[in-house]
């Protein structure tokens, strides 16, 4: 019998790369010092920043900043261990009360990330035999959440209501769970939390609602678009990694859900936990985030989004959300305008495949509380300029 070598792990990467690279898909990661803030320094070049979800511009607030600082010499720089064994630490436990007080809700679970949330909480709660309904355009994290419960998987077209409820009328299970963002990270639109709260009732399915971009800007004290609509999903989602400017996520729901995590979600079981000054400077974010402050901040970046829709009609997303996209489609074409517009101090980042649908690649812009109203009209004269000159090539 022949002997086939084998390929090389390095070779075979040296390929796929090659083929990245061809296609106009290759990651490569910028080098950011100092900050966040409307301003960074990448690269070693400092630009206006309209690439992050910085929303409320409290990532390089000197209250979070403190009250980490405060944690850290108080407690250490880590826990040691899960937060089942010796790393549950005072910190963790402060702020899921918090969270639990504002989300108004029984029980409350911090996780790492929001991609180990989105996974922790749907294979936990999901298994053969049940069924999931997921909108098309959800994240990745509740792709692979959904795949990992390995219970019948649903797509259904995106924020579409009737399609939904078609799904729902056709396919029973043990146990029928609708995942959907509130609003969607790549395409700035809101789903109808209300209307998909209501088919979850007649049809006796449980929602769990990804609040990612919507806690802390949208919604009574920034407690995100269900809040707003009058909504008690079964489960939030949110983290503190975005509006919030710290780091970590949560899952809000009912205290025996709550409880369940501990047991099932292995990305909680099974992870190291925050380290102290992480819990620390979310709670100070979250009480800035409940406070007139926030709702200042909130004011203010709406305004910023109406100003920048104005200004740039082709800009897509629900009227004053934070998220604004320009699709561009062409993936060479997106990344040329990225390049573009950071020759002339602005950085917007480019958006392809995977992470967007095929032929949907587009410049992502970000804005933030933070920014000044000055600095939206210089992002306006770039992506005029831009515009214009894509149109005309």
């Amino acid at each position: 019998m022949d002997i086939v070598a084998a390929v090389s792990l390095e070779d075979d990467a040296i390929t796929e790369l090659g083929a990245l690279e061809a296609a106009h898909r290759l990651r490569l990661p910028r080098i950011v010092d100092g900050a966040q803030g409307p301003r960074i320094v990448i690269d070693g070049r400092e630009v206006l920043n309209f690439a992050s979800n910085d929303y409320l511009g409290l990532a390089g607030d000197p209250r979070l900043v403190r009250a980490a600082a405060a944690a850290l010499d108080e407690s250490g720089a880590g826990v040691g261990a899960s937060r089942l064994i010796v790393g549950n630490h005072r910190q963790h436990v402060l702020l899921e009360a918090a969270v639990a007080d504002w989300q108004r809700c029984g029980g409350v679970r911090l996780f790492n990330t929001g991609y180990a949330a989105n996974v922790g909480v749907l294979a936990s709660l999901l298994r053969a035999g049940d069924v999931v309904f997921s909108d098309e355009l959800n994240h990745a994290s509740i792709i692979d959440g959904c795949r990992l419960s390995r219970a019948e998987i649903v797509v259904f077209r995106h924020c579409d209501v009737t399609a939904l409820e078609a799904a729902l009328e056709a396919r029973p299970g043990r146990r029928r769970i609708v995942v959907t963002e509130s609003l969607f990270s790549m395409d700035g639109d809101l789903a109808d939390v209300a209307a998909i709260a209501a088919l979850c009732r007649r049809h006796d399915a449980a929602l769990v609602l990804d609040e990612a971009h919507a806690v802390g800007v949208i919604g009574p004290e920034g407690r995100g678009l269900a809040a707003m609509h009058g909504v008690v999903p079964d489960v939030v989602i949110g983290t503190f990694g975005k509006a919030l400017g710290a780091f970590g996520a949560f899952a809000a729901t009912s205290r025996a859900v709550a409880d369940l995590l501990w047991n099932r979600a292995r990305p909680l079981v099974f992870s190291t936990g925050l380290p102290p000054s992480v819990p620390a400077s979310a709670r100070a974010a979250l009480e800035i985030a409940r406070g007139s402050d926030g709702d200042q901040r909130r004011r203010e970046l709406a305004e910023h989004a109406r100003r920048l829709r104005e200004l740039i009609p082709r800009v897509g997303g629900a009227p004053t959300s934070a998220i604004c996209p320009i699709v561009i489609g062409d993936d060479r074409a997106v990344m040329s305008c990225t390049d573009r517009l950071l020759a002339d101090g602005v950085f917007v980042q480019g958006i392809r495949p995977p992470t967007v649908p095929a032929e949907t690649s587009r410049l992502r812009v970000g804005l933030s509380a933070a920014h000044t109203p000055q600095q939206v009209d210089l992002l306006g004269e770039a992506l005029r300029k831009l515009l214009s000159t894509e149109a005309a090539a």
